[in-house]
């Protein structure tokens, strides 16, 4: 039965005993004094907890050399000095835990008191992985934290302890969470915490949507028949994932036989995800394992794709290679999905949390208890429909990313080319876009402008926004000039994507004013959201706008005529009257979107080289006292984006208007009608022309919320913005 020296600073001496069995004394073989600094025991010694003035309730502990912790070898060590801390939380502290760092703090009852001991440890540099381990998937060699909390209430005699009884009743049950042992025998209303630096394991099956986006490239075909090609069927796969940062283990014994066991994510810091997707799966397709679970889900006709690029000899090595990259888009997708749920719960709740009932615990509930003290929760997650007997699911940011069924888009790159999936993969390539995870399906001319040059199957993020911009427009007019015989009942989308490792204040609100001009958020609900906050670490930005055939011909035509050049500009303007907003730095891009005047002596002038001779742009300059060559540039620069816009739209419009007509008046035309074949001719000269002519801004945010207003925003549209401050997904 080990022996503790308890003193102070000021000459107070006592001993205390820690019985045999407690965790105390299995780990803390080598403690044999306590020194407490700023407080005097004597005085404390006589005084109750209830009597404790204010600032006698924190004290430090200090050792005068390191104290080794572990049973059979040292496996942390108390850093010698001012290493520990005891406090006091009174009924009118009402709560532990500061909300600020850690979630879901636990409330402090009326009658109730709290002596908390905690200590800073270094872990040892190698961790060897055995039962006694108390690393809790803390990295090597790190720092971490542990504390104690014990509660205390009247004694039967009707008062409450000395504080230094208190203290030695919480330094004797101190819990250090090391085994299954340890927290059964914790006391009732006990709290026990570690938190650190490091990683935590889990692995389960995941179901993901598969969306198609079917596009058009420039090489437009002749009529075609329905695709062959499906949206909205599952795809099933295995993933690993390992969430890596600052984070807090808690058990709380709520009685005699329960506790609960929490995880929750340390708000102060951020969170790194690393998903590893296996196609171990096998759905009965042989060596076509993932891209037959793919062909499920896209395809109309899988097995027909199958065989053919069995027929088309697609070699062993090739379909592994298609599969990696399909892994890696599910990879990156889930990656963004369970950090949409992290950054969630790290407001309110925990990540993980379980109830532990002991009395019924089993040797299959004990083991995995064990490994998830030790950060290895892969025997609880992925395991809610069947939990270990005497454990209870609270909460699982992994059963919340599995109910939202999240989707993996599939950009069909030159599908009207080819009709079948199977066919563009055959003659094109699978690559997919490494910050959004979608996946990008493709003829091989387009695959050779968007290929990134440092990742096997990736495709450049630049390349492919612009790519994909004048894929949208092109696809747009071909499916509004109603050339195809059976339009399929597929949306297409329109979509923008941003990954900073870094995100100031003005990168957020630049963000949230794109979702706010989507009528997705509000001005009240933007400001609340940015906060006084400047700093809001790695974020992740998505918006996506969809649109039905009917919607598609709006885009151009109104009552079956072109739409005209005004309603374009007005368009535009607007759209960047709602990105540039008053008080940022380059306001002064608003004059033209709000001042018809001065747009229509721009519009007059036509030439931006010319627009610093208006008077209204001279007296922006003085205005903002800014060059103007900035004003200049960066007024003309919206100028010619948004003419460009209106004229290419427009010109779009009386084409297809033309062609609908042509249509109307010849209905069951013979495709090989030299008048039908003309007007196909001169709509692919022109959307080619289009798709050269297509400025990368229209792959901005711009071009997104300029093309939704001319729907009166009637497009399905979603948004996802994530980071460590921020968690936000809407719809519409």
């Amino acid at each position: 039965m080990p022996t503790v020296n308890l003193r102070d600073q000021f000459g107070f001496t006592g001993d205390f005993e820690a019985p045999e069995g407690t965790s105390f004394a299995k780990y803390f073989r080598s403690l044999r004094e306590l020194k407490v600094s700023d407080l005097k025991l004597a005085a404390l010694e006589i005084t109750t907890l209830d009597k404790v003035p204010v600032k006698s309730a924190s004290g430090g502990i200090t050792f005068e050399q390191p104290i080794g912790i572990g049973i059979d070898h040292t496996e942390m060590t108390i850093i010698a000095g001012a290493s520990g801390t005891l406090t006091l939380f009174a009924p009118r502290d009402k709560q532990l835990f500061n909300s600020d760092r850690f979630a879901e703090p636990i409330a402090i009852n009326a009658d109730q008191y709290y002596v908390s001991i905690g200590f800073a440890a270094s872990l040892a540099g190698s961790l060897s992985g055995e039962k006694s381990d108390l690393s809790c998937g803390f990295d090597a060699g790190s720092r971490v934290l542990m504390n104690c909390y014990k509660p205390f209430v009247k004694t039967s005699a009707g008062a409450y302890p000395s504080l230094v009884r208190a203290l030695e009743e919480t330094m004797k049950d101190f819990v250090i969470l090391g085994d299954v042992e340890d927290i059964i025998g914790m006391g009732e209303g006990m709290v026990a915490t570690i938190e650190g630096n490091g990683s935590l394991k889990f692995s389960g099956g995941v179901e993901l949507l598969g969306v198609v986006n079917p596009l058009a490239s420039v090489d437009l075909p002749g009529p075609i028949s329905d695709l062959q090609i499906t949206s909205g069927n599952s795809i099933k796969v295995d993933a690993a994932f390992e969430v890596s940062g600052g984070y807090q283990i808690r058990a709380y014994k709520l009685s005699k036989n329960k506790l609960r066991l929490g995880y929750y994510r340390n708000r102060e810091t951020e969170l790194t995800l690393k998903v590893t997707a296996k196609s171990g799966i096998s759905a009965g397709i042989g060596e076509f394992d993932l891209l037959g679970r793919t062909l499920q889900a896209i395809s109309k006709n899988p097995k027909v794709d199958q065989e053919l690029l069995e027929a088309g000899g697609l070699a062993p090595a090739q379909i592994k290679g298609i599969e990696k990259t399909i892994e890696a888009a599910i990879a990156r997708k889930l990656e963004l999905a369970m950090s949409a749920e992290l950054s969630a719960a790290g407001a309110t709740e925990a990540a993980f949390l379980y109830e532990i009932e002991f009395d019924k615990l089993g040797a299959d509930g004990r083991r995995a208890l064990h490994h998830a003290l030790d950060g290895d929760l892969s025997e609880l997650v992925g395991r809610e429909a069947s939990m270990p007997a005497g454990v209870k699911l609270m909460r699982s940011i992994f059963t919340e990313t599995q109910k939202k069924k999240h989707t993996l888009k599939f950009n069909l790159l030159g599908i009207y080319n080819f009709i079948s999936v199977g066919s563009l993969i055959l003659k094109g390539a699978v690559m997919y876009e490494p910050e959004s995870g979608e996946v990008v399906i493709t003829d091989a001319a387009t695959a050779s402008r968007i290929a990134a040059s440092t990742f096997n199957f990736a495709a450049d993020a630049a390349k492919l926004r612009k790519v994909m911009a004048e894929s949208f427009l092109i696809t747009a007019a071909y499916r509004c000039s109603k050339l195809i015989a059976a339009t399929p009942s597929l949306k297409i989308s329109h979509s923008y994507f941003e990954l900073h490792s870094k995100t100031n204040r003005a990168t957020m609100k630049n963000n949230l004013d794109v979702i706010e001009a989507l009528a997705l958020l509000t001005k009240q609900e933007k400001e609340k959201l940015l906060g006084a906050a400047n700093d809001f670490g790695r974020t992740t930005f998505y918006t996506e706008t969809s649109y039905s055939d009917d919607l598609v011909s709006n885009l151009f035509l109104v009552g079956g005529k072109p739409r005209a050049e005004e309603e374009y500009e007005q368009a535009g303007r607007d759209a960047l009257r709602l990105l540039v907003q008053i008080g940022e730095a380059d306001e002064y891009r608003r004059f033209p979107a709000t001042d018809n005047a001065l747009w229509k002596e721009m519009r007059t002038l036509g030439n931006p080289a010319m627009f610093k001779s208006i008077e209204k742009i001279k007296a922006i300059k003085v205005a903002t006292k800014l060059p103007m060559e900035i004003i200049s540039g960066g007024i003309g620069t919206d100028f010619i984006v948004i003419r460009w816009w209106a004229r290419e739209m427009r010109q779009m419009g009386e084409r297809l208007a033309e062609i609908r007509e042509f249509l109307r008046k010849n209905p069951g035309i013979d495709p090989e009608n030299n008048s039908f074949k003309s007007l196909r001719r001169s709509l692919a000269e022109q959307l080619k022309d289009v798709a050269r002519r297509t400025r990368a801004e229209f792959g901005d945010p711009w071009g997104l919320v300029a093309m939704d207003l001319l729907t009166n925003k009637k497009a399905s549209a979603k948004i996802q913005l994530t980071g460590p401050r921020v968690a936000l997904a809407r719809e519409r």
